[in-house]
């Protein structure tokens, strides 16, 4: 089998305050002007194996779709699935007691208010849909980056 180039080898990330084992940082010592715990920089040479500076890009395979949420909430949006789906457990209970418990007592009229305010909530639902995927899959992109 032949050998892997040298940029597919996985490189790891250095740590959040800059600093890696066995690099130099800038200093005035009489080494040369560098000291040991950084990244030593050559103004000549290409800043291959230096931090990036800015945001890093990563691709988060596995997150949550908005999509999908949207399908969950339009047909099992009754029994709260779209929550669940999107990590609100008890927000998914919460629909579930208020449309059983709704549906129950709408022969004595206070039902239907309370099916009011659980429609009322799925309408809220539809706006809330993307900002809480898009949380959901920042929160994993930082997990898989480290921060």
């Amino acid at each position: 089998m032949a050998q892997e180039p040298e940029y597919y080898t996985p490189q790891p990330l250095p740590p959040r305050d800059g600093t890696r084992a066995g690099g130099y940082q800038r200093g005035n010592h009489q080494d040369g002007g560098f000291r040991p715990g950084g990244f030593q920089h050559n103004p000549g040479q290409s800043s291959w194996g230096q931090p990036r500076q800015g945001p890093a890009v990563v691709n988060v395979v596995g997150g949550k779709s908005a999509l999908l949420s949207y399908v969950l909430w339009f047909f099992l949006g009754w029994l709260g699935v779209h929550k669940f789906y999107l990590q609100q457990p008890f927000q998914g209970i919460f629909y579930i007691l208020l449309w059983a418990i709704g549906w129950f007592t709408t022969p004595i009229i206070i039902g239907w208010f309370i099916l009011g305010f659980w429609g009322l909530l799925m309408i809220i639902d539809l706006f809330l849909i993307p900002l809480r995927v898009a949380q959901l899959n920042v929160r994993l992109a930082r997990r898989v980056n480290g921060y």
